[in-house]
């Protein structure tokens, strides 16, 4: 069985199928991105290299998040037996159900912080608060390997899905808090930013600020005792699924 690597083709495929429904372009980035300083008419070299090396930087970011996509696509793929329902749709199929785009990465970070379970991506759904929407085809097929599981897979196989299932289901029961709450105030500041307001600009500085303010009342989880050392490591863990520039 040929390893698979890449997914330029199904990146693609997805964008054309997008442009032909809808008429619009569907980014590949999927992410909004923010200028540094504020907006003039006419751009002074200084405010002109700023953006370019801010442009440079985010761009570097994205594309980390990207390729790490990518490793944990093919690491699932490349897992999958021939027979899996998962694989016997073709990588079309599989990259259009389970790419960033169309899944919830917060979901992903919940039971795999670390993007190192080669099932994760499968499972984050199956652990998910909300869990699959069940008239979704992601679920129908998730349904599927599932069966064919039970009906008698290879042994081999099924000794590394239990284990990941494990693995997905005890992160679930405890997760890391803080890598989720930079993820979803990274979603906020992005929704709601200020063109404009470089203090609105979902940067590293800028979550950490907001998640220091908000929780001063809750003691659930108090980031004011977190070391600048755990916030950098918290971040840099975050931007295998938020394009942030540490």
């Amino acid at each position: 069985m040929i390893e698979k690597t890449s997914w330029d083709q199904e990146r693609k495929a997805m964008q054309d199928m997008h442009r032909e429904l809808t008429g619009d372009e569907l980014g590949s980035w999927n992410y909004r991105m923010y200028e540094p300083v504020s907006g003039t008419a006419i751009l002074s070299s200084e405010r002109n290299e700023k953006l370019t090396d801010y442009k440079e930087r985010w761009e570097k970011a994205h594309n980390y998040v990207e390729s790490n996509e990518d490793r944990m696509l093919s690491d699932c793929w490349n897992n999958l037996p021939e027979l899996s329902p998962l694989r016997t749709g073709g990588s079309e199929n599989f990259y259009m159900m389970w790419t960033r785009q169309t899944r919830n990465r917060r979901a992903l970070a919940t039971v795999d912080a670390t993007c190192g379970i080669i099932h994760s991506i499968i499972l984050a759904d199956h652990f998910n608060e909300t869990g699959f929407e069940p008239k979704s085809d992601r679920f129908a097929v998730y349904r599927d390997h599932i069966k064919w599981i039970m009906s008698g897979a290879e042994s081999q196989y099924i000794k590394k899905w239990s284990k990941d299932y494990l693995r997905c289901k005890n992160n679930a029961k405890n997760p890391d808090l803080i890598l989720l709450e930079i993820i979803s105030v990274y979603d906020f500041l992005s929704a709601n930013c200020i063109d404009g307001d470089p203090s609105q600009i979902p940067s590293p500085t800028n979550i950490k600020n907001y998640i220091l303010d908000k929780n001063q009342n809750e003691k659930s989880v108090d980031p004011h005792f977190i070391t600048d050392a755990v916030w950098e490591e918290k971040m840099n863990m975050a931007s295998r699924f938020i394009p942030l520039i540490c």
